[in-house]
């Protein structure tokens, strides 16, 4: 056996580095994606969740909802209560830390009664989304913080006594990573897309072809209105697939967001390059940047093979036959 070269020890060493260093980065950037569109997602699985039909009368004053929150919560300590100019907007009341944990509970409040609202779905998958985001879920709860020197009310560097408490764990039974995956794939792919039709809307509104712009043009509508469906139906479908009450997506559900997105990625793209034309394949140009994100996610796990198999699988397990399978499986999914 031949030992290597220095060479090609360096190349092995780079290549390892790499590798790690781009993985953390692609988890930090997905999930920073999917947080982007965090409220969004909320309002949208939560329709009415945070607002409640507009009244005659005024709404509580700041005195009125803290004594309707002590009331609702005793023993409570109400950390801060947010109010908000919009008619209708349910107040949020964010409660002090109980020993032990870094971030308090949020609620919402009715401004004209002072109620709580039902608990929002899908806030816990976000909060999961949020420590993978900024601590790649470790246990932050076990480690030493120490305050950053420059801004030490926002930013904190995190010490283990021992690399033992420095791990996180899943439940066994119920960790799915290609689940996760899925689900933050088709949320990242629906961003993206919205992205690429806000940049194809506006430059056919500013390219101009024989004294008028070419958004006018009927051709240039038509390809425009299929990029809109396609962009909007991958918002609806990460939607759907980052609807679980917990932390963990529902598997099939994430398969079809992440098929959906992927088969939406494909026309998206093709429709942008071809309204923008030659300067879309620009290196300075940015469409390249999201729409080559778009088919890099195509094929990170779950793949579009792999979502179609497991969907095909679960409609084909069900004796009623398609129709029933989707309104029994996924529509009550959607529903629960």
């Amino acid at each position: 056996m031949t030992m290597p070269t220095w060479r090609q020890a360096w190349f092995q060493l780079h290549w390892l580095l790499g590798i790690t260093a781009g993985s953390v980065l692609l988890v930090i950037g997905l999930s920073g994606a999917v947080l982007s569109f965090r409220e969004e997602l909320i309002d949208a699985l939560n329709p009415g969740g945070r607002h409640v039909a507009v009244q005659d009368k005024e709404a509580l004053a700041p005195p009125q909802l803290l004594a309707a929150v002590r009331e609702a919560f005793p023993g409570r300590q109400v950390g801060t209560l947010a109010l908000f100019a919009e008619p209708g907007a349910a107040a949020r009341v964010i409660f002090a830390p109980r020993p032990g944990e870094r971030r308090g509970d949020t609620v919402y409040l009715d401004p004209y009664a002072g109620r709580p609202l039902p608990p929002l779905m899908g806030a816990e998958f976000f909060e999961w989304v949020e420590a993978l985001h900024r601590w790649l879920l470790l246990p932050r709860e076990r480690a030493v913080m120490q305050p950053g020197a420059w801004r030490p009310r926002v930013s904190a560097t995190l010490h283990w006594d021992t690399p033992a408490l420095a791990v996180a764990r899943f439940d066994k039974s119920d960790a799915d990573a290609t689940a996760l995956c899925n689900a933050l794939h088709a949320a990242g792919m629906a961003g993206a897309m919205a992205r690429v039709l806000e940049l194809t809307t506006a430059y056919a509104q500013d390219r101009r072809q024989f004294g008028r712009p070419i958004a006018q043009f009927q051709a240039i509508q038509q390809e425009l209105a299929v990029l809109a469906e396609q962009a909007h139906s991958a918002t609806l479908a990460a939607r759907l697939g980052c609807s679980a009450e917990g932390w963990q997506p529902d598997a099939l559900l994430a398969a079809v967001a992440k098929l959906r997105a992927c088969e939406a990625a494909r026309g998206v793209a093709a429709i942008a390059h071809a309204v923008f034309g030659a300067i879309g394949i620009t290196e300075e140009h940015v469409l390249g940047l999201y729409t080559r994100r778009l088919h890099e996610w195509r094929q990170a796990p779950g793949t579009e093979a792999q979502c179609a198999r497991l969907l095909g699988e679960a409609v084909l397990a069900r004796p009623e036959g398609l129709l029933y399978a989707v309104r029994l499986r996924l529509a009550a999914a959607v529903h629960d």
